[in-house]
């Protein structure tokens, strides 16, 4: 009987130990998963706010760019307007050319967009008409005489020696 009892309190022990061990592994494993969540959460809002910032960005850029061109328009107006005002205003018959000139209207945007001077070339244009350019294989190049026989001599003389030495 003694056996069976201590069958049965250590069969009680390790289930108990068993459930404890359990608890614990189940808390810890809330406790990441709990953190798992709060984690994404954390950076859908970080996700959310760099979006938030990028439009305010884009939007600063925007009206940083439509006041500078109001500023632009403002200053030819005032500009034109003290031009115009000075040549009506001062004698014009003792001063040879105006105290101040008109600035152009704004240009259009295509106007803007056209260059002034040709693209760069990605080649060297010919200076002749009979040159080849200058991305040609031999540009620069010049033929030299060379002043040792070619290998056809020598594989002669070599096919020659052979026959002697035979």
């Amino acid at each position: 009987m003694d056996s069976l009892a201590l069958l049965i309190i250590t069969g009680l022990c390790c289930l108990l130990a068993g459930g404890i061990l359990g608890a614990l592994v189940h808390s810890k494993r809330s406790n990441s998963e709990q953190k798992n969540r709060d984690l994404e959460a954390h950076l859908h809002q970080k996700q959310d706010e760099i979006k938030q910032y990028r439009q305010d960005v884009t939007e600063h850029f925007v009206k940083t760019s439509d006041l500078l061109n109001n500023l632009t328009e403002t200053y030819r107006d005032i500009h034109n307007h003290l031009a115009n005002s000075a040549s009506t205003l001062t004698q014009q018959g003792s001063l040879n050319h105006p105290i101040i000139k008109s600035l152009p209207e704004a240009t259009t945007a295509k106007e803007e967009s056209t260059p002034l001077t040709a693209p760069p070339l990605d080649y060297a244009p010919k200076s002749t008409p009979y040159d080849k350019g200058t991305l040609a294989e031999d540009h620069g190049l010049e033929k030299v005489e060379l002043a040792e026989k070619p290998i056809e001599d020598y594989a002669e003389a070599i096919a020659e020696n052979a026959k002697q030495n035979a």
